[in-house]
C-alpha cells in the first residue's frame, strides 16, 4: 500500500510539473506579446523583461511578505525540478517510504524555515518602529508634512524599517495618498503594529488633531508591547526547552538503539508490519511537534 501510494504521489508530481510548465509557457508568451505591443506603441522606449511573480494563496501571502521572500516563475520551476529529481533518486535508492518522507518533510521544513525567518524579521521591525515614529514626529515638528516626514525618516531609520517601508516611500514620492499607501502595506504584511500605524494615520486624516502626539503615544505603546513580549519569552524559555527535549527524546532513543544493534532497524525496513509502525510513529511525532508548537505560540 505504501509503495503504491509513493508511486502515485510521484506520478502526481510529474503531472503537476508538466501542467505548471504548460501554464508558465503560456504566461511567458503573453509577456512576450505585451513587450512586442509596447515596442510597437513606443519605438524609442527600452523594454525590460519583468519577473512575473507567482500568485500564492491568501494564507501564505502574508507569511511570504513578512519573510520578504518573493516567488517568481523561474524560481518555482527550479524548485519543482529539483524536488522531482530528488524524489526520483530517493525512490530508486531507498524505496517508496523514504520518498514519501522526503515529499512530506521537505515542504514542512521549508514552511518551518519560512516561519522562523518571518518571525525574526517581524521582531526586528517591531523593535525598530518606535525609533522610526520618533523620527517622523521630529521631522513634523520642524515643518515637514506627514508625507515628507514618512519618506525622509526612512533615510535614518533602521534597516528593518527601511526594507519594509521602502514601497510606501516610493508610492509617496509618486504622489499617492498617505493613508492609502500605509494601509496597503498593513494589508500585505498583516502585522498588528503596522496596522496600528495605518489606523492612526487614517483616523487623524479623517478627524484631524495633532498627529505628532498620536505618534508619540503610539511609540510608547509599541515599546510597551516589545517589553511585554520579552518578558513572555523569558517566562516561557524553560517550557520551550522542555518541549524541545520531549521532541528530541524519541529520535535520540531510536538513534541509540540502532547504534547498539543495527539489526533492530531491519524489522522496520524489511517487514511490512515494521514499515507501517514506522510510518505511524513518524506521523505521531509530526502531530506531537505541531501540537507542542501550537501550545507554545503566544499572541497578545
Amino acid at each position: 500500500m505504501v509503495k503504491g501510494g509513493a508511486y502515485l504521489l510521484l506520478a502526481l508530481l510529474i503531472v503537476g510539473a508538466v501542467a505548471w510548465q504548460w501554464f508558465s509557457q503560456r504566461m511567458r508568451d503573453r509577456v512576450t506579446l505585451d513587450r512586442r505591443l509596447e515596442a510597437i506603441a513606443s519605438p524609442g522606449k527600452i523594454t525590460v523583461r519583468p519577473l512575473v511573480a507567482v500568485t500564492v494563496p491568501e494564507r501564505i501571502a502574508p507569511l511570504l511578505a513578512q519573510a520578504q521572500v518573493e516567488l517568481t516563475v523561474p524560481a518555482l520551476q527550479t524548485l519543482i525540478g529539483v524536488m522531482l529529481v530528488l524524489t526520483l533518486i530517493v525512490l530508486l535508492l531507498f524505496g517508496p517510504a523514504a520518498a514519501v518522507v522526503l515529499v512530506v518533510g521537505v515542504p514542512m521544513a521549508a514552511l518551518s524555515w519560512l516561519q522562523g525567518r518571518a518571525r525574526k524579521r517581524v521582531d526586528a521591525l517591531t523593535e525598530a518602529l518606535p525609533l522610526y515614529l520618533d523620527g517622523v514626529r521630529q521631522l513634523q515638528s520642524v515643518g515637514n508634512s506627514l508625507s515628507q516626514a514618512l519618506t525622509r525618516a526612512l533615510a535614518d531609520a533602521p534597516e528593518a524599517v527601511a526594507s519594509y517601508f521602502a514601497p510606501v516611500g516610493r508610492r509617496l514620492a509618486m504622489g499617492a495618498p498617505v493613508a492609502e499607501s500605509v494601509q496597503q502595506l498593513a494589508d500585505r504584511l498583516q502585522i498588528p503594529e503596522v496596522s496600528m500605524i495605518a489606523a492612526a494615520i487614517r483616523t487623524n486624516l479623517r478627524y484631524g488633531g495633532s498627529i505628532a502626539t498620536v505618534f508619540g503615544n503610539l511609540a510608547n505603546i509599541l515599546r510597551e508591547r516589545v517589553r511585554i513580549r520579552r518578558d513572555l519569552q523569558a517566562a516561557t524559555s524553560e517550557a520551550k526547552v522542555s518541549a524541545r527535549v520531549l521532541i528530541a527524546m524519541p529520535l535520540l532513543a531510536m538513534t541509540l538503539l540502532v547504534a547498539m544493534n543495527r539489526a533492530y532497524i531491519d524489522f522496520f525496513i524489511s517487514d511490512p508490519r515494521g514499515r507501517n509502525m514506522s510510518m505511524v510513529a513518524i506521523g505521531l511525532e509530526v502531530i506531537g511537534i505541531m501540537i507542542i508548537r501550537r501550545m507554545m505560540r503566544l499572541a497578545f
